[in-house]
């Protein structure tokens, strides 16, 4: 079983799940809270600010902060969650922080 990071405050959490067709895009926008983009199924790329594309798969998830740009793309077909939360965000020793 894996696991999306830890709230550490619950406040006003949404969770979303999109399926994203191969070659399909969620446009780039900006974060209207900090997000917790995780992929369940298939793989793709994301970016953030401007950034060069990271490859993302399932097991993978991208955090971006509130305001942060940024965009994803599907490799293959892709089912991902998202949660928005105005919490905090407590990433465990098996995550990763990767910048460009």
């Amino acid at each position: 079983m894996d696991f999306l990071p830890r709230m550490a405050r619950t406040d006003g959490i949404r969770v979303n799940i999109a399926r994203i067709e191969a070659g399909g895009t969620i446009g780039e926008h900006r974060a209207p809270v900090r997000q917790i983009f995780a992929i369940v199924d298939g793989r793709g790329e994301v970016a953030a600010g401007g950034g060069s594309r990271r490859q993302i798969e399932a097991g993978q998830a991208a955090v971006w902060e509130p305001g942060e740009m940024h965009q994803s793309w599907a490799t293959v077909d892709m089912l991902v969650a998202i949660v928005e939360t105005q919490g905090e965000i407590e990433l465990g020793e098996q995550f990763v922080e990767i910048h460009d």
